[in-house]
């Protein structure tokens, strides 16, 4: 028998063969292909129930798009790009299709979700604009919040206090910062502040540090955070989806010893 007619896995009855994964293998730039391959076979099972189908216009869009970010301008280029991989333009063709239904899965499978997950953890979409001034003691931040108060700016006391070095030069400007990522006592002051004040001192390791907040802005369910959330509840359904189904790696048995067939 060819090894590259082995089976490798099947999902729910449907085999995938040696020549297909190594051929994602290829597409893909990685090994991970065992693991990718079986998410990809789920969600190709699942569009295939769905009766769901690309038309011509959208699939030479997508290709022509996956070249640009490949940086082929050329079908010469492309050729020679594929040859290096074993693989044929069917090949190229063929990955193209696999995206876009997985983009037309992922919209049947989040869309109605996506409002409801929004309501539910709408706080941990919350983002503030803020600068940090770390220091080494808590009565020294309290002698520079003396000095806030009577009209220093927080830039220039950054600049000539502040132990961080990342966001010292820059006035001790820090960025945007989700709840997440503060401790319960600033994110507490962060987002129950308004814009212009400065809140702590809050420990910060073995230092202190004072924060600024330029800027609070409530969540919002943006074009951009829907995107988000539509990969977030893809790939919770894909993990799942994965889960409940029937998968036997074969390769892991033709590795261990096991006849070929």
């Amino acid at each position: 028998m060819d090894a590259m007619e082995l089976v490798t896995f099947s999902v729910n009855g449907a085999e995938w063969r040696l020549r297909d994964v190594l051929k994602l293998a290829c597409m893909e730039g990685g090994f991970t292909a065992i693991e990718d391959s079986i998410r990809r076979a789920v969600t190709l099972e699942f569009a295939e129930q769905h009766n769901l189908s690309i038309d011509e216009l959208e699939w030479k869009a997508k290709v022509s798009e996956m070249r640009q970010q490949l940086g082929l301008y050329s079908a010469a280029e492309t050729l020679a790009w594929l040859s290096m991989r074993g693989l044929v333009t069917a090949d190229l063709f063929e990955s193209a299709k696999v995206q876009l239904l997985t983009e037309k899965v992922k919209c049947i499978v989040s869309e109605d979700r996506i409002d409801a997950y929004f309501l539910e953890n709408r706080l941990s979409f919350d983002k503030a604009n803020v600068s940090q001034l770390v220091i080494g003691s808590r009565e020294q931040a309290q002698e520079l919040l003396f000095q806030l108060e009577e009209g220093e700016p927080f830039y220039k006391l950054a600049q000539t206090y502040c132990l961080n070095s990342s966001s010292k030069y820059d006035g001790g400007y820090f960025g945007w910062v989700g709840r997440a990522e503060l401790n319960g006592e600033e994110e507490a002051a962060v987002f129950g502040s308004e814009a212009g004040q400065t809140v702590g001192p809050f420990p910060f390791g073995s230092f202190y540090r004072l924060l600024h907040v330029w800027e609070v802005i409530p969540a919002e369910l943006t074009e951009e955070v829907r995107l988000k959330l539509a990969d977030l509840l893809f790939e919770e359904w894909l993990n799942e989806a994965v889960k409940r189904s029937e998968v036997d790696v074969k390769l892991w048995g033709y590795l261990a010893g096991e006849p070929l067939g």
